[in-house]
């Protein structure tokens, strides 16, 4: 999921990784939510369409169709099936010895085609949902936008606002549709997940080729002018919320969702910029940004070994903590609680990636390659 240009780090962007991270972690544990502003923008509204976002700046054009996909597959599907996998392994132990009723059984459906449909189906890796999506959007939108690789700069720009305005207009019609599907685990919610997404993935291949060079407003009149609207939203359609993983449940109009989301993503974008360089030359934020991948893939475990680790403290639920990911334990007070969580958390993962890159460099080694993206 991370991304750098080739001349050089975009610490803007870099931080915006930070945030949009920090949102999932935060929001799954789902008490505090410190940067939702008190419900101004809710995580849920836009903290995965944040990733795409940044996925749709960062489209490369230069390569090859075939290389485009080869290194897509690579980067994305290979190591979801992976951890799938090991994922799976660990639910089965886990259900069949240690009493927990947690995850789907460990078969060839859930091992290779619910990573296509759901992404749910062993319960600690279920971040994991937002890939396939995201892998064919990368496809679909590379295809459809390689001939701009020797367009000229007009011509790059008229096509990109065109291509946001009608996956935007798509979208908003297709998502009411979508509710029809009542999360149901098919071929249909991969569809209708890849077009969800489609409108910020557009949004920032047009930031990139066109917004981006005019964004140049005094942050005092660019947040009066985002608050101002996102005010008004919410007056009209207050608590905006909906369900990205099962698109399932809208309170409001798609028009009104995603202008929601792309209000916040614009917001959060902004922020960035201002709070870009506190990470530079920060090497543990920039060693966060660059491994979101793994914070997301493995965070539920992360979790999972602090409500462990809380296990012997009052009031703490083992039934609960065998049977429902939901549950968490807070033996002091949340907000302390919240940070334990998200701190360990996050060393959890990065250990597990930071193990997961020196083994896999050593297999590759040994292969005569390395093809991992850093």
């Amino acid at each position: 999921m991370t991304s750098q240009s080739q001349e050089q780090i975009n610490y803007t962007f870099k931080m915006l990784y930070i945030i949009a991270i920090f949102m999932v972690i935060d929001g799954h544990i789902g008490r505090i939510d410190y940067l939702n502003l008190h419900g101004f923008f809710s995580y849920q509204n836009f903290h995965i369409s944040l990733f795409t976002f940044a996925s749709g700046y960062f489209l490369n054009l230069k390569y090859s169709h075939i290389d485009f996909i080869k290194r897509k597959f690579l980067h994305l599907i290979i190591p979801l099936y992976a951890w799938n996998l090991i994922y799976g392994l660990i639910s089965h132990y886990l259900n069949t010895y240690q009493g927990f009723s947690l995850g789907s059984p460990l078969n060839l459906y859930n091992l290779f085609y619910a990573p296509l449909v759901d992404g749910h189906q062993f319960i600690y890796n279920m971040a994991s949902w937002f890939l396939f999506p995201l892998f064919f959007i990368q496809i679909i939108c590379f295809t459809l936008l390689k001939p701009l690789d020797n367009a000229n700069t007009s011509t790059t720009k008229i096509a990109s606002l065109a291509f946001f305005i009608l996956s935007t207009t798509t979208a908003c019609i297709i998502l009411p549709i979508a509710q029809e599907n009542h999360g149901s685990k098919n071929i249909s919610l991969l569809f209708y997940r890849i077009i969800y997404f489609l409108p910020s993935f557009s949004l920032g291949f047009l930031y990139k080729h066109f917004l981006e060079k005019h964004d140049k407003l005094p942050s005092c009149i660019y947040f009066t002018i985002i608050l101002t609207l996102q005010t008004t939203l919410n007056y009209f359609y207050p608590n905006t919320l909906h369900t990205p993983s099962w698109l399932d449940y809208f309170n409001a109009p798609a028009e009104a969702i995603y202008a929601t989301s792309l209000l916040s993503i614009l917001f959060w974008l902004r922020v960035s910029k201002i709070l870009s360089p506190i990470i530079t030359n920060n090497t543990p934020l920039l060693y966060i940004a660059n491994n979101t991948f793994t914070i997301m893939m493995h965070h539920f475990i992360g979790f999972m070994f602090v409500k462990y680790l809380f296990s012997n403290t009052q009031n703490f639920s083992t039934y609960s903590f065998k049977n429902n990911i939901w549950y968490y334990h807070f033996p002091i007070s949340e907000n302390i609680t919240t940070w334990i969580y998200i701190t360990i958390t996050l060393v959890i993962t990065l250990l597990i990636g930071f193990t997961t890159k020196k083994i896999y460099g050593i297999i590759t080694n040994i292969n005569g390659g390395n093809y991992y993206e850093k």
